[in-house]
């Protein structure tokens, strides 16, 4: 069962993400990757670093995933949650420059608990929308079993659909590609990819001897 409960952190896990989130006194969002940098020190601090059996592990956290599709008119980002395989919805667009001005005045662990509550607040209401639509999932079955609509007449929408969202990941470059080849087979299985692409196009560099 798809578990889209909200994540809310106690006292004593916004103690640990401080404790163990290295970074430096002044820190500051200035950019994508400092967003980026604060999900994954609370992905380790929540998850990675924790045993099994300890009670602030929140397994959910690092169904959080960021994907940059900045280009020279915006400087929007992508929430996704990972809820299942397959099953990824996505947040709104969420504007960068937005994000600074609301915490100019937040440097250090004011600024790492500012980004973190926005975060956490766009997973819960990405997994609050998933929930209510997948209570009229049952129903659409149903009813399109009714009108005699099967899996063969959805598969070109299907398809058209998954293709336009790679495509919006392909056009953002490595930095959106990495991470989706991450989720999907591994860090081990994407480094090993990209070694075996090296060797290709290594092979059909032209011979300059």
């Amino acid at each position: 069962m798809i578990d889209t409960r909200p994540i809310t952190l106690t006292d004593a896990q916004w103690d640990l993400v401080l404790a163990t989130a290295h970074l430096a006194p002044n820190f500051a969002i200035q950019e994508f990757d400092d967003v980026h940098t604060v999900l994954i020190r609370a992905h380790n601090a929540l998850r990675h670093d924790l045993p099994e059996d300890d009670e602030r592990r929140i397994d959910a956290i690092t169904g959080i995933s960021l994907w940059r599709v900045a280009d020279s008119r915006n400087d929007d980002f992508l929430l996704s949650v990972t809820l299942a395989p397959g099953v990824t919805p996505q947040s709104d667009l969420i504007d960068l420059t937005d994000l600074k001005e609301t915490t100019t005045a937040a440097t250090g662990w004011s600024a790492i608990r500012a980004v973190l509550t926005r975060l956490i607040a766009e997973r819960n209401k990405v997994c609050e929308a998933f929930a209510e639509a997948a209570l009229d999932f049952d129903g659409l079955v149903g009813y399109a079993e009714h009108r005699g609509v099967d899996a063969g007449d959805l598969f070109d929408v299907v398809h058209d659909t998954a293709s336009a969202h790679a495509s919006d990941m392909n056009n953002a470059g490595l930095d959106s590609q990495i991470p989706y080849l991450i989720e999907q087979n591994g860090r081990s299985a994407t480094r090993d990819l990209i070694d075996e692409l090296a060797a290709d196009n290594a092979d059909d560099e032209p011979d300059t001897d």
